[in-house]
């Protein structure tokens, strides 16, 4: 059976969707298979050992033993893995006494709905194929999950504290603060409906693409149904923070736009469905493109309750406004005109018509198919007397034209679904912004504020909450504070201090990028960071970072000591020094794997543990940001 293993690694090594440094990625493999994908069906039958293993012919036809060729590609025997090897020996099960290797469950497929992606975004370290982690959870394993979290940390940023550089306390957290958030964004949603179930008017986020290469800070390499799986949860979270007549705009490519409309149906309702808006995000011809240079992006919007929403009407551009003229210097202002015709077909006319009469010929204006019939002759009269038919500067016109004056119809138009870089900036326009931040380095692809700008300005009025948690660079909340909205913002990555904060501060101080000037931003403004209390989440933020074996037995010493086991964990079976002959990633993910995800952060209710040391003013900050009263 080697032999088949040699033959199947060996052709499997011309397609990359199967392996990652020289190893099957068996999950890929057997979707594949069981999709019975042509991709995959014409490896096989290259090799003859293989096409006669899993090949049966029937009737001339070649049928394809898809079960036989799983168990066999499951099968830890022929495809030894030393991460699975030994998470089996020390026993984490499925609950119902089925090593996680082998169980089927553990591999989200979409559409089940009982399964959560957890703590599935993971910091994306350049020039290496990183191991990408996904954590999943039945439903009989999630018990304090969602419950509301203790947080730290915390901060207050004015004008003031920004001047001198330093924080200021926060004692109360009042209810239209700014408020920026570190941490799991799926636990921090649900942390979040405590205080703001209902009151979100807008939700922009712009989540990971899974395409595997696209710049993200995230690690985009989910399969599929993970993904969707992964945006599911936090849809659904998000839905209940949503007011009645709340948006949401989910931005992303044509990779999973399509099938995230069909999740987003299934999770507002297809009624609620607005738009697929196609933003023009950039310009110059990708000539290195396979097929077809990439130049938009799918915003998807959906509302929560179609009956409740009305949009605002967007600004007229100078194009728009250049077609209002007052040629005839006309008191009421700019105009511009349409032929005024009868309305009437043949079929439809009355036996009596109204002729218009030339004012100065006196003769009749049209022919008879386009007189005015005596059905419309009041109305046609009142636009005479009104002066609102326009027969030319010197009265010759074959037809008289009918005013529409600019001061008489809406302060804009409807929002268009194609967004133009003229209309919503694009790539490059987001790109000096983040070099004005320092961003560049750390954000390939960020978004430009006018985009930000445009969503904003369509969905919501000044004081209404914006909410984001893909915050990023923080190009939502910018925006949001410059004109004029409250924001909520939750990031999970390191840099939301050094980065995503710092923005922010410029923003008080009222620098002049971005929308700055079209807005009128002087500065000002403040918000209140602050952090979910780390419990377990601490250690899985050194086991990411050890860079040896002896920092991972540090780790496991102290998770043994003072971390959150998971209940199936046998730590009987944990030899350490078969565990240290792990490679360095198998060892990592045995400890992560390790961890209770229950007990990723501290829950609400553990805030007067002693052994969570929370200090007694993030312990009074924490009451008021949930309005606990002692």
């Amino acid at each position: 059976m080697q032999n088949l293993l040699n033959d199947l690694t060996e052709l499997l090594q011309a397609d990359q969707a199967f392996i990652s440094d020289g190893a099957i990625l068996k999950n890929a493999v057997i979707e594949a298979a069981l999709n019975m994908e042509p991709r995959l069906l014409e490896l096989l039958m290259q090799s003859p050992r293989i096409k006669a293993h899993f090949f049966t012919e029937v009737a001339g036809a070649l049928v394809f033993d898809k079960v036989r060729f799983q168990d066999f590609v499951s099968n830890k025997a022929f495809l030894p893995d030393s991460y699975t090897a030994f998470k089996n020996r020390i026993g984490l099960t499925d609950g119902r006494g089925n090593y996680l290797s082998q169980s089927r469950d553990v591999v989200l497929a979409w559409p089940y709905k009982d399964c959560v992606l957890e703590g599935a975004m993971t910091k994306e370290d350049r020039g290496r194929n990183e191991v990408f982690w996904n954590t999943t959870l039945a439903p009989d394993d999630i018990t304090r999950l969602f419950e509301p979290k203790v947080l730290t940390g915390w901060e207050r940023w004015d004008a003031e504290a920004v001047a001198a550089g330093k924080a200021k306390p926060v004692g109360q957290v009042a209810e239209d603060d700014n408020l920026l958030i570190k941490g799991n964004n799926l636990l921090a949603l649900h942390s979040l409906k405590a205080k703001y179930a209902g009151k979100v008017k807008l939700i922009y986020i712009d989540p990971p693409y899974n395409t595997g290469n696209d710049g993200f800070r995230y690690n985009d390499r989910f399969n599929h149904s993970a993904w969707l799986t992964f945006m599911r949860n936090r849809l659904e979270a998000s839905k209940e923070l949503m007011s009645r007549n709340g948006v949401i705009f989910v931005n992303l490519d044509d990779r999973e736009a399509h099938y995230c409309k069909v999740l987003m149906d299934e999770v507002f309702g297809r009624d609620n469905f607005i738009a697929n808006v196609i933003w023009q995000k950039k310009y110059a011809k990708q000539n290195d493109a396979t097929g077809f240079s990439q130049s938009h992006d799918h915003l998807l919007v959906f509302v929560k309750d179609v009956q409740s929403v009305g949009f605002n009407p967007v600004e007229r551009d100078e194009g728009q406004l250049s077609n209002y003229k007052n040629p005839d210097n006309d008191p009421r202002g700019p105009w511009q005109s349409v032929v005024y015709t009868c309305n009437k077909t043949a079929e439809e006319r009355p036996n009596l018509y109204y002729p218009i009469i030339h004012p100065r010929t006196g003769e009749e204006v049209w022919p008879e198919r386009s007189r005015v019939w005596a059905s419309e002759r009041d109305t046609t009269l009142k636009n005479i007397e009104d002066g609102r038919l326009w027969w030319g500067a010197n009265q010759e016109m074959d037809k008289p034209r009918k005013k529409s004056f600019l001061s008489e119809v809406k302060n804009g138009i409807v929002p268009e679904t194609l967004w133009l870089r003229s209309f919503a900036g694009d790539n490059q326009d987001a790109k000096r912004e983040a070099m004005a931040f320092g961003l560049q380095d750390t954000f390939p692809t960020p978004k430009p504020e006018k985009l930000m700008q445009r969503i904003i300005e369509i969905t919501t009025s000044p004081g209404d909450l914006v909410l984001d948690f893909f915050v990023g660079s923080g190009t939502m909340s910018a925006a949001a504070s410059k004109m004029q909205r409250q924001w909520l913002a939750v990031e999970q990555m390191g840099y939301v201090r050094n980065l995503t904060m710092e923005r922010l501060k410029k923003v008080i101080e009222g620098e002049q990028g971005g929308i700055s000037k079209a807005v009128g931003w002087q500065g000002g403004g403040s918000f209140v960071y602050a952090e979910l209390a780390a419990s377990n989440s601490g250690f899985a933020t050194r086991i990411e970072a050890a860079l040896d074996m002896a920092a991972l037995q540090t780790i496991h010493a102290d998770i043994k000591a003072t971390g959150y086991l998971r209940p199936d964990a046998d730590v009987r079976g944990f030899d350490l020094d078969d565990f240290a002959a792990l490679p360095l990633n198998d060892a990592k993910r045995v400890l992560i794997d390790c961890l209770d995800a229950n007990h990723l952060y501290v829950n609400l209710g553990s805030l007067g543990d002693v052994d969570f040391e929370i200090s007694d003013e993030d312990a009074a900050a924490t009451r008021s940001f949930y309005e606990i009263t002692e």
